[in-house]
């Protein structure tokens, strides 16, 4: 992990120089990332890994220019998720009530 020391003095001197409560869960944040709480954080290699693996997706759905499907808010998804756990021999969540 590296920590760019210049980017934490900054924080802190604008912590001292504007006084205003931290939320508790932003406080607790700063608190792990001096301490080297490494759980909750991720590491160059893990990202370097994320990106190698998701860049040529992205740039394949952007140049067929393909959308992700929409479905209603608080609904169990898009309908062809069910299609393509149907294709795997799982299932979706409990169909029963849907019709």
């Amino acid at each position: 992990m590296h920590l760019f020391l210049s980017n934490f003095n900054v924080i802190i001197y604008n912590l001292r120089r504007y006084p205003r409560e931290i939320p508790d869960a932003y406080e607790r944040l700063l608190l792990d990332a001096v301490e080297g709480e490494r759980r909750l954080f991720i590491r160059s290699d893990e990202l370097d890994a994320a990106w190698a693996l998701f860049t040529p997706l992205l740039k394949e759905l952007e140049e067929k220019k393909i959308a992700p499907e929409l479905y209603p808010y608080g609904s169990r998804g898009p309908v062809g998720a069910h299609y393509l756990a149907a294709k795997h021999k799982v299932r979706w969540g409990d169909l029963a009530g849907d019709e």
